[in-house]
């Protein structure tokens, strides 16, 4: 065991954050750290690394052990260079190299008998420290991180305060700890960033202690899943969907136990009431002792959090044509961003923008909706469209101005309507009278997402709009975009809410731009399969499908069909499979494993529903080669 933490109370002022807080890692394991925002998760980390004191608790780490922490907001250093803020991770290895070359130098003229042995026993230790490749190391994680050759001699008080925080993960994954703690570390980078870093953990020797909000990064990365709730931990065996199913399950009984005790316990109070003072009274004190010592013992099911509940009303019916982007290019300082860009918009497109940061993504979009004069071709906006638009740096938001009077004054809302469309933003009590640059990084992003709404837009323009938003909010967030009825042009580095409600892709790349006609999942499965993507050139529109021929349709049909039989009868063998679970797990006796026999349930689900999905995506692909085969009769 690389960490232990046992009974961890921390508390601001009246505020208890963590009561009890208890977690172990061990040596080599990977451990996501999930909770709603304000549940303590940064505060946790913050009493490991050695950065804040805990009220009372304790915590190990293994004798040696090295820890490598990287905060939300982690500092550089002013003074350095990027490639001297990642020198200093390696700053042994590179001593060891100057000596060695300084002993070189000698070797190749009259050296010392004392000379010759320093070398030798420098040299072993440069070995052991796999110096030769530190160089290597270095620019290849600095690249990984989105840092250019050219962006390496840039002092890194230059850098954005994203570009400061992948700089900072850099020097830390260099340092090749023995614990890493992350907290966020998917919040400034790109997918491909983010991909890489996933592939990085999965492989590390080392430990790991993640706190995120990416699903996706934690379902690839945790091998197990400490929930933070109420100040409380418990662990959960992982993936993250495994641990997702549990989670969900164990409320469930836990809502039913405290439910049927609630039945039990008006029973037993019935019966006191009606038999206390008649000849059945010894019978009655004996059910009121019961009933008090179930009163006691209470149980309660579990705490339903409120949630964001944003949405939005029936929108105007805008014309085909949304957008139009005819010959789109931007150049920066004679840099070209993008060139001769075509790119249209319809009427109920949902399309999601993904690419490399410093790509042009956001760029692209303002050049698109006239907020930026682009250096050649033109953007047009279609008939009857408004536009509701979230920029990730929330600049447009009046520091000053409290939420109700923004709500009031620029969205023309009387202030009760105001009040009940901020609380389903989750913007409620005193919040509504503190001014906007007072609040949090999410409480701002529900801010404009409320603002949005009130709008009431046929077109949603939403660039990186789960910055600061736990898993909760996002998921609210899926929802409101599966149902709004408008059109929607969505940039982020979400790959989970990108899959959940993308109807077309582009991916901005720094040397081309990919249109794809499907969804992010859609084009990720593809781009991943190996196979050349069925893509358009960027000044044409683009076709997802290409021809192909009789022969290769009658193939196609026939390996689907069989795919399609197989997973058939799959899926029968499984769903006889959880029925006959369920009995068993009905009919459990109380010293049974619940908790193994649940965990096996929720497996035989996760392999159920895994099939249906495959079914479903071979039977629709059967069904449209079939159609292109009769239309080709």
């Amino acid at each position: 065991m690389i960490l232990s933490v046992s009974n961890i109370t921390r508390a601001f002022g009246a505020e208890e954050i963590l009561r009890g807080a208890s977690l172990r890692v061990e040596s080599g394991e990977k451990v996501a750290l999930v909770g709603r925002n304000g549940t303590g998760k940064t505060t946790l980390l913050k009493i490991i690394a050695g950065q804040m004191q805990a009220d009372s608790g304790s915590y190990h780490v293994a004798k040696g052990a090295k820890i490598g922490y990287l905060r939300q907001e982690a500092p550089v250093d002013p003074n350095r260079t990027v490639q001297g803020e990642a020198e200093e991770a390696r700053r042994k290895v590179l001593e060891l190299r100057k000596r060695l070359d300084d002993l070189e130098l000698r070797l190749s003229q009259e050296p010392t008998q004392e000379e010759i042995e320093e070398y030798a026993v420098l040299h072993n230790h440069f070995l052991d420290e796999e110096g030769y490749a530190a160089e290597h190391d270095m620019r290849a994680v600095l690249q990984r991180m989105g840092f250019s050759e050219s962006d390496f001699d840039k002092p890194a008080s230059s850098l954005s305060g994203g570009e400061k925080t992948r700089l900072a993960l850099a020097r830390m994954l260099l340092e090749e700890a023995d614990l890493l703690i992350l907290d966020e570390p998917t919040n400034h980078l790109d997918l491909e960033a983010t991909e890489w870093l996933e592939n990085w953990l999965r492989n590390y020797r080392g430990s790991a202690l993640v706190a995120s909000h990416d699903r996706e990064f934690l379902q690839t990365v945790s091998q197990r899943i400490i929930d933070v709730s109420e100040g409380q931990t418990r662990s959960w065996p992982g993936p993250f969907d495994k641990y997702l199913l549990l989670k969900k399950e164990d409320e469930q009984r836990q809502a039913d136990l405290a439910e049927k005790q609630q039945q039990e316990m008006a029973k037993l109070d019935e019966y006191v009431r009606r038999f206390l003072n008649s000849e059945r009274v010894a019978q009655a004190r004996g059910r009121k002792r019961h009933l008090d010592r179930m009163k006691a013992n209470l149980l309660t099911g579990p705490k339903t959090t409120r949630g964001m509940a944003g949405g939005f009303s029936e929108v105007a019916r805008s014309g085909d044509l949304v957008l139009a982007c005819k010959g789109l290019g931007m150049q920066y300082g004679g840099r070209v961003l993008f060139s001769k860009l075509d790119w249209t918009v319809t009427r109920g497109d949902k399309w999601g923008v993904v690419g490399q940061n410093g790509a042009g993504k956001s760029t692209l979009i303002r050049n698109a909706l006239g907020l930026l004069e682009p250096t050649e071709g033109s953007a047009k906006i279609g008939a009857n469209i408004t536009i509701g638009y979230f920029s990730q740096d929330t600049v447009d938001l009046e520091p000053e101005l409290t939420p109700l009077q923004m709500m009031n004054w620029e969205c023309d809302l009387d202030y009760p309507a105001a009040r009940n469309l901020l609380a389903r933003f989750l913007i409620t009590g005193d919040q509504v009278y503190q001014q906007i640059k007072t609040l949090s990084g999410g409480e701002k992003n529900k801010l404009v997402l409320a603002k949005i709404t009130a709008l009431k837009p046929n077109l949603l323009v939403l660039d990186e709009p789960t910055n600061h938003l736990d898993m909760d909010s996002r998921e609210a967030l899926a929802d409101v975009i599966k149902e709004f009825r408008g059109s929607v042009i969505l940039v982020s580095h979400d790959r989970w809410l990108l899959s959940q409600v993308t109807t077309r892709t582009m991916d901005v790349r720094s040397d081309k731009i990919v249109q794809y006609l499907g969804s992010y999942a859609e084009y990720r499965r593809d781009r991943d399969s190996g196979e050349p993507l069925e893509q358009a050139p960027v000044d044409s529109q683009p076709e997802r499908r290409v021809e192909i021929s009789q022969r290769e349709i009658s193939k196609g049909i026939k390996r689907l069909e069989k795919s399609v039989e197989q997973f058939e009868s799959e899926i029968i063998n499984i769903e006889v499979e959880l029925k006959t679970h369920e009995e068993v797990l009905a009919g459990l006796p109380p010293e049974a494993d619940f908790v193994s026999e649940t965990g096996k349930h929720a497996e035989i689900e996760r392999r159920l529903a895994q099939k249906l999905i495959d079914w479903e995506n071979d039977s629709a692909e059967l069904d449209d080669l079939r159609s292109k085969q009769g239309a080709a009769v």
